[in-house]
């Protein structure tokens, strides 16, 4: 993910470049377990202060469910659009310093932001950030579609969450085949011990 961007830097403002992307993601996040490769399309244009990167990716990711803690596979898409600024002058080698461009101070300051001064654009740190958002915050085995999770009662029983998990309205107890909403289990054994307390004061 890195182009040297010398030439086109040396070319007026609106030249272009585009590139088709495959390529592997290893080693990018020790964090994220990545399945597939980066596939995608970017296109650099050339700017009056720089270059503006623009294209979409789609790659695989391996996660974890956050109710069931089962790994799951899941698909990422996501587009990105930043432009970046060189640190040196393309022909004499001179640093340009921030204040020469125009942009917030965040975004001038941002190492992930700047073509180095061999002019090598990277494009790693802003994939990386990109897969990170394009994640939910909560993936779950069927995060894209409806219904419970299907691991979530299992794992509950292994954690020991559902034993003991009684109703009671007055003197009556739920049928013996009434099912159980797993979203609820934990928050009825609570009120199970809460009613054990209460009857002992």
């Amino acid at each position: 993910m890195q182009f040297n961007v010398a030439q086109l830097l040396k070319e007026p403002t609106g030249a272009t470049r585009r590139y088709r992307i495959d390529e592997s993601l290893e080693g990018l996040d020790e964090e994220l377990k990545f399945l597939g490769h980066l596939i995608g399309e970017i296109q650099l244009l050339r700017t009056n202060s720089g270059i503006l990167v623009t294209g979409s990716f789609r790659t695989v990711v391996q996660t974890i469910c956050n109710r069931c803690i089962e790994p799951i596979v899941m698909p990422v898409q996501f587009e990105i659009e930043e432009s970046f600024r060189p640190l040196t002058e393309v022909y004499t080698g001179r640093y340009i310093h921030p204040d020469e461009f125009e942009g917030s101070e965040a975004d001038l300051e941002d190492e992930a932001l700047l073509i180095d001064e061999h002019h090598i654009l990277s494009l790693a740190e802003v994939v990386r950030q990109s897969i990170w958002l394009a994640l939910p915050m909560y993936p779950s085995c069927n995060w894209q579609g409806t219904g419970q999770c299907p691991n979530l009662t299992k794992r509950l029983i292994e954690l020991g969450e559902l034993e003991d998990i009684e109703f009671s309205v007055g003197n009556e107890k739920p049928h013996e085949h009434e099912e159980i909403d797993p979203r609820w289990a934990a928050l009825l054994k609570l009120r199970g011990n809460q009613e054990s307390t209460d009857e002992t004061v």
